[in-house]
C-alpha cells in the first residue's frame, strides 16, 4: 500500500474513556455553585458600582462582554452537572432485537458500512476500506456489507483521473456514485440509503478507520427500540507530539545549538515544544461536553463514527416530504385560482419534493439531530458511545483548520437563524440548553474581541474602563477566577484544556466572519477538509492576530515611557493592562506560530 505522512504513527493507542466518578461530580456541582454566586456578586459589583460614568463608551460594552461570558460559564455548568453512561449490552442479531416486528417474519440484521468520499486520494480510502471490512461481529448470520459512496464520480469514466471503484472492488466493498453534487455529503448518503436496506448503518468518512470492535461494542444499544444513533469519540491519531527544547536543539545543523542543547540539558529538558500544534484533539468535546449530555438525551451526531437506524432518519424523511408538501398545495390553493393550473402545480410541487433523510445543510448531521430529537411522536433517543472506536485525520495546516472550523460555526449559527431549538417545538428543556450552549459558543467573537481589544483601548486614551483598578476590584475578580478555572479542571475531568482554550479564543476573528454570514443570509458552503497538508494560505488567517499582537506591544512601550517620566495617570491600571494584554499575547502567539510551522521542523509549544 502507498505510504503517508501517517504512516509513522500506526502504532499510536487511543486514550482511555474516564471512568464515571460520581464524587467528582458531587464535588464539581458543589464548586459550580460557588463560582456561579461569585461570578453574579462580581457582575453585581461590576454593574452597579464599578463603571466609570466618564467613559460609558468603554466601561458599558466591556462589562457586557463580561456578563456575556458569563452566560457561557452558565451554560457549561448545566452541560457539566453529571454523567450517565449506559451499561454495554449485547451486539444484536435480528430484527426483533432493534424494533417490534408487528407480525412481520424475523429475520438476521443487515448492517451497512458507508466510507463517503468526494476528492481524496483514492490509496488514503483503501485504509480505511481495508479496517472496516476487518471489522468483526459475533453473529455470522447478520450481513455486514461495506459501500464506498464516491461523489467525485471516480468510476473509470474519466481516464485521467484515480479509479475509486476500482479500488473499491480490490477490497472487497460495494460502490455508488452519482451525477451531481446536489446536497453534498448529505446528498451522498441520501443516493447510498436509496440503493440499500440495511437496518442500521455506520457513517465513515475517507480518512476514518474503525477498529476491529467498533459494530460489535455499539449495535447493542440499539436494543432500546428508541435509540435513533450512536456518536463514538473521533480521535486522531496524527497529533503532533511534544517534544523537549533540548531534542529540538540537537537536532538542528548548526554546532553551536547542538552545543547549547547539550549543556543546558537538565534546563531545556523539561521545556516541552510542538503539542498539538493546531489544537485538533477533540477529547474534552467527545469525553466530556457530548459525553455528558446524555444525562438529558441531547448528545447529537457528528457524522463520522456514528451508528444511525435507518428507521428514525426514513421517518423524518417522510415526514418531512409530507410536511413541505402540505405547505405547497396550501400556498397554492391560496394563490393559484384556474382549477387546471392548480392541479398541474400541486402534481408538479408532489414530484419535485422528495424524501430527505439528512437534510441538506452544511452542519447535516447536528440539524438532523437536533430534528429528530424534536420528533414529539417517535421520542427518538441518542447516545455518546465512551471509548474510541475509530481513528481520524486531523487538518495539517492552518487554512485547512480554518476551513474546517468555518463550516461548524457557520452550519451552528445558521440553525440558530433558521431553526432555533429554544423555539422549535417537540424539545425538552434541557435538549434546547443543550443546542443552545453550543450554538451560543459560536456567538463568542462579540465579547472575545472586547477583552482583545480593551488592554490597547486603555493605553492609547489612558481611560479606564473601569473606576479605579484597586482592591475593591481584584476582592471580587480573583475569587471568581480561581473558582472558575478549578470547576473548568474538575468539570473535564483533569484532561488539559489549555491547547483548546487558547484556539477558542484564536478563533474569535473566524467565527466572526461566520456570524456575519448567517446574519446576511448568505448560503453556507459546505467544504471538504483537504487530508493533506496545503500551502500558501495560512497567513492571510493571522493578519488580524498580528496586528492586535503589535497594537499591545506598542501601547505597552508608549505607557512605559510615560511611567519613567512620570506622566501616566495610574499605574495600578497600567499594570493590570500590561497582565490582560500579556495574556492575549500569549493566547493568540499560538495560531501564528501554527500559520508557520513545517511537519520537518519543531516549534517552541508553550
Amino acid at each position: 500500500m502507498k505510504e503517508f505522512y501517517f504512516t509513522k504513527f500506526e502504532t499510536r493507542k487511543p486514550y482511555k474513556s474516564l471512568p464515571e466518578n460520581e464524587a467528582r461530580d458531587y464535588f464539581f456541582q458543589l464548586l459550580a455553585v460557588i463560582t456561579i454566586a461569585l461570578g453574579c456578586l462580581y457582575l453585581y459589583w461590576r454593574w452597579t458600582f464599578s463603571l466609570n460614568l466618564e467613559a460609558i463608551w468603554f466601561s458599558v460594552p466591556l462589562v457586557a462582554a463580561e456578563t456575556l461570558s458569563f452566560v457561557g460559564t452558565f451554560l457549561i455548568v448545566i452541560n457539566y452537572w453529571s454523567n450517565k453512561d449506559q451499561k454495554k449490552k449485547k451486539p444484536v442479531k435480528n430484527l426483533s432485537d432493534i424494533e417490534p416486528l408487528n407480525g412481520r417474519e424475523d429475520r438476521p440484521l443487515k448492517i451497512d458500512v458507508f466510507i463517503a468520499t468526494y476528492n481524496e486520494d483514492a490509496e488514503l480510502v483503501r485504509y480505511s476500506i481495508r479496517d472496516a471490512c476487518k471489522m468483526k461481529y459475533p453473529h455470522k448470520e447478520v450481513d455486514v456489507k461495506v459501500y464506498v459512496i464516491d461523489d467525485g464520480r471516480r468510476d473509470g469514466r474519466n481516464p485521467e483521473a484515480q479509479n475509486m471503484k476500482q479500488v473499491a472492488i480490490e477490497e472487497g466493498a460495494g460502490y455508488f456514485t452519482r451525477e451531481n453534487n446536489e446536497g453534498y455529503k448529505a446528498g451522498n448518503l441520501r443516493n447510498a440509503l436509496a440503493q440499500t436496506s440495511g437496518d442500521l448503518f455506520v457513517i465513515l468518512d475517507a480518512d476514518t478507520r474503525p477498529f476491529e470492535g467498533l459494530l460489535e461494542n455499539t449495535t447493542g444499544y440499539f436494543r432500546n427500540h428508541q435509540m435513533a444513533w450512536v456518536q463514538t469519540p473521533q480521535w486522531f491519531y496524527d497529533l503532533t507530539e511534544s517534544v523537549s527544547l533540548k531534542d529540538y536543539l540537537i537536532s538542528r545543523k548548526s554546532g553551536v545549538w547542538k552545543a547549547l542543547g547539550k549543556i543546558s540539558g537538565f534546563i531545556t529538558q523539561r521545556i516541552k515544544m510542538q503539542n498539538d500544534v493546531f489544537g485538533n484533539d477533540p477529547r474534552v468535546f467527545y469525553d466530556v461536553i457530548l459525553r455528558k449530555r446524555n444525562l438529558y438525551n441531547a448528545a447529537f451526531c457528528c457524522g463520522a463514527g456514528s451508528i444511525q437506524r435507518r428507521e428514525a432518519v426514513m421517518n423524518l424523511a417522510v415526514k418531512t416530504y409530507t410536511k413541505n408538501v402540505q405547505n405547497k398545495i396550501s400556498y397554492l390553493k391560496k394563490s393559484v385560482k384556474n382549477e387546471a393550473d392548480l392541479t398541474e402545480q400541486i402534481n408538479e410541487a408532489i414530484t419535485a419534493e422528495q424524501p430527505r433523510p439528512f437534510h441538506y445543510h452544511a452542519s447535516e448531521d447536528i440539524y438532523t439531530s437536533l430534528l429528530l430529537h424534536a420528533d414529539k411522536e417517535k421520542k427518538w433517543k441518542s447516545y455518546q458511545h465512551p471509548d474510541v472506536e475509530c481513528k481520524m485525520l486531523s487538518p495539517q495546516d492552518l487554512d485547512s483548520w480554518v476551513k474546517q472550523r468555518t463550516r461548524y460555526a457557520s452550519g451552528s449559527l445558521e440553525i440558530a437563524f433558521k431553526s432555533n431549538p429554544i423555539t422549535m417545538g417537540g424539545l425538552s428543556l434541557m435538549q434546547r440548553l443543550s443546542y443552545f450552549t453550543t450554538i451560543w459558543s459560536y456567538f463568542a467573537p462579540l465579547w472575545i474581541i472586547v477583552f482583545l481589544l480593551s488592554p490597547i483601548i486603555f493605553f492609547f486614551t489612558l481611560t479606564p474602563p473601569i473606576q479605579a483598578f484597586n482592591f475593591d476590584f481584584f476582592k471580587f475578580f480573583v475569587p471568581f477566577l480561581v473558582m472558575h478555572t478549578v470547576l473548568m479542571a474538575v468539570g473535564c475531568w483533569g484532561i488539559s484544556t489549555k491547547r483548546g482554550d487558547q484556539y477558542y479564543i484564536n478563533s474569535f476573528w473566524l467565527m466572526l466572519m461566520s456570524l456575519f454570514t448567517a446574519i446576511s443570509g448568505k448560503k453556507v458552503q459546505f467544504n471538504v477538509t483537504p487530508k493533506d497538508r496545503q500551502t500558501g494560505k495560512n497567513l492571510v488567517h493571522v493578519i488580524p492576530h498580528i496586528v492586535i499582537i503589535t497594537l499591545t506591544v506598542l501601547g505597552i512601550l508608549y505607557n512605559s515611557w510615560l511611567i519613567a517620566f512620570n506622566l501616566h495617570p495610574s499605574v495600578s491600571g497600567f499594570a493590570a493592562n500590561v497582565f490582560w494584554g500579556l495574556f492575549n499575547i500569549y493566547n493568540l502567539n499560538v495560531i501564528i506560530r501554527a500559520a508557520y510551522w513545517q511537519p520537518d521542523e519543531l516549534e517552541l509549544s508553550s
